[in-house]
């Protein structure tokens, strides 16, 4: 691997720490690095990190260590200015992590209560904003409460089936089959509109899994609402440390 130069690291830069998995990741998801357009990205795997012990939770002290040195690397190393994590399951982690890595964007979830009390503040704040999540069954109140969202906020999933006709999204993310777009989307878009046929005050979706925001237009476009993401969370994080110098314009 070529070494940075310093001209390079004088460039800020988003971090993106990955889960170590082996799913395809087109453009639109996290980890590929023509989802953030001109923002310089640097993607480093946490080889610790397995999608098992995120997803169910079952991490420890040495989890989150893992992730404040690959961070505290890309600080030093690559000019890194704010981070997001490839996972969105790691929520409960964010406590854990925000006081130890400069600006890291550790779940999409954040957003979901700054868009409950800043935009949809009042009674009905906790039915304003949707989430989308790849399991369900794996997402519990205290990844909500980690990041300060209401424990009541409405989550729908996508199918959880083993079979890979049933459960698409899942099969892909298990490497069982190749990544289908097509199938992946509908699984995606059914879900959103279960969300908003069930719970007809929600006003925005925010999407917990980071390998969905390859189909976030077609939730819009089926929903007509506002979508919110991993990539929408990383260019805020990244633009706030890198104002726009306008003289000479």
């Amino acid at each position: 691997m070529a070494s940075t130069t310093s001209a390079e690291k004088k460039i800020p830069k988003l971090g993106v720490l990955q889960l170590k998995t082996s799913f395809p990741r087109p453009p639109g998801d996290v980890g590929n690095v023509a989802s953030w357009g001109d923002i310089p990205v640097v993607i480093r795997v946490v080889e610790e990190a397995t999608g098992d012990l995120v997803v169910g939770n079952t991490w420890g002290q040495d989890l989150v260590d893992a992730f404040v040195r690959e961070g505290k690397k890309l600080v030093e190393e690559e000019g890194v200015v704010a981070f997001v994590t490839t996972c969105g399951f790691l929520a409960t982690m964010h406590p854990f992590l925000v006081n130890r890595l400069p600006y890291i964007g550790t779940t999409p979830l954040l957003q979901v209560t700054w868009l409950q009390q800043s935009f949809f503040p009042g009674e009905d704040c906790k039915d304003s904003v949707g989430v989308i999540t790849f399991k369900k069954s794996a997402l519990t109140v205290k990844h909500l409460t980690s990041v300060n969202a209401h424990p009541e906020t409405p989550v729908y999933g996508l199918p959880e089936d083993t079979d890979p006709e049933k459960g698409i999204f899942k099969a892909v993310l298990e490497s069982r089959i190749p990544y289908d777009y097509d199938g992946m989307e509908k699984e995606v878009v059914n879900a959103a509109l279960e969300l908003t046929r069930n719970h007809p005050k929600v006003k925005a979706i925010v999407l917990e899994c980071t390998n969905i925001p390859p189909f976030a237009h077609s939730i819009e476009k089926a929903t007509g609402l506002r979508v919110y993401d991993v990539l929408t969370l990383g260019r805020w994080l990244y633009q706030g440390a890198t104002p726009r110098d306008f003289r000479g314009l």
